[in-house]
């Protein structure tokens, strides 16, 4: 059985913050993405991945709504769209984040974005445990969007 070629994961040149895969499954290349931070190479009309981290997740769905609804519209658009938060939902209930929200709204705006647009939030917990929830995601949906052999 032939060795599966890495899957080649494009990076958005504005993200700061790019997570490291594992080089023997994902080859990270930087790309321009007008919408979300990571797509892989072959399903760059069909999925979409946006990172957060907790803070940056609260300001944009508190006090950034209307500008990140623009966004939210262009997600809906893929096949599979997600934002990752780097927080467990714990993080918000013990609101370790600054701002004034209470952790009801945060949540409520997050369960909102599935409801009204489609896209799903996911609370992965800690960096490397996103990385890794990741990885696992961009295999399984490249086989399931029928990406040729993938690792």
């Amino acid at each position: 059985m032939p060795i599966p070629a890495p899957i080649t994961v494009i990076a958005d040149t504005r993200e700061q913050r790019v997570w490291s895969f594992d080089p023997t499954r994902f080859v990270v290349e930087r790309g321009t993405l007008q919408t979300g931070d990571y797509t892989v190479r072959g399903l760059e009309s069909r999925l979409r991945i946006e990172r957060k981290g907790l803070g940056d997740f609260v300001q944009t769905v508190i006090s950034d709504w209307i500008r990140f609804r623009k966004e939210l519209y262009r997600l809906a658009f893929f096949d599979v769209a997600l934002i990752v938060v780097e927080a467990d939902l714990s993080d918000v209930f013990a609101k370790r984040y600054e701002s004034d929200a209470t952790p009801e709204s945060v949540i409520g705006r997050a369960n909102g974005i599935f409801l009204d647009h489609g896209v799903q939030v996911a609370w992965w917990g800690s960096r490397t445990r996103c990385v890794s929830m990741v990885e696992n995601f961009l295999a399984l949906a490249a086989k399931k969007l029928g990406l040729a052999e993938v690792a």
